[in-house]
Formats: C-alpha cells, structure tokens, sequence
C-alpha cells in the first residue's frame, strides 16, 4: 500500500465486505455499535463508513490479524490505512 486515500478506502471496503459475510464479526460489530441492522444498512451508505469499519477492526490486535489473514494482507497495512483514513489534514 502506497498510502493513497484510494487505496485506504478499497481496504476498509474489502473489510466491510469480509465482515457482514462473517457471523461473529458482524454480531461483534452489532454488539459494539448498538445499531439495529437498519442503521448498519444506513452506515454502509455512509461517507465515514470507511472510517467506522477500520476502527472496528483495529480496536483489537486479534481482530487486526484474523481479517489480514482472511484478506491475505499484512496487519501492518490494515494499520496503515487506518491512521490514513483517520487523517484529518
């Protein structure tokens, strides 16, 4: 990853991708949020939804490492467009 708003944004999307289609991380990411599946359609529409789904992700190193590996990417490039998306300059 090069560090391009691009770049960030299609990983947070292939992110998004991975968790609705994982039970238990779309019940964490419910849990955590407190959203109905309403609001979680809402969000996806959303223009910060990259934003919420790389926070999601990388508040646990362990949820860090197994949507990289599902990805078959390196952790270190979750991390990566996480602080890119979060930019605010």
């Amino acid at each position: 990853m090069t560090g391009s708003a691009s770049q960030a944004r299609d990983l947070a999307d292939r992110l998004l991708l991975h968790i609705l289609g994982d039970p238990e991380l779309l019940n964490s990411l419910m849990g955590r949020s407190g959203m109905t599946p309403a609001q979680l359609r809402d969000i996806v529409n959303d223009e910060n939804v990259h934003e919420f789904i790389m926070d999601f992700v990388t508040e646990s190193d362990d949820r860090v490492i197994i949507c990289a590996e599902a990805l078959g990417v390196g952790a270190a490039e979750i991390g990566l467009a996480a602080r890119y998306l979060a930019r605010r300059d």
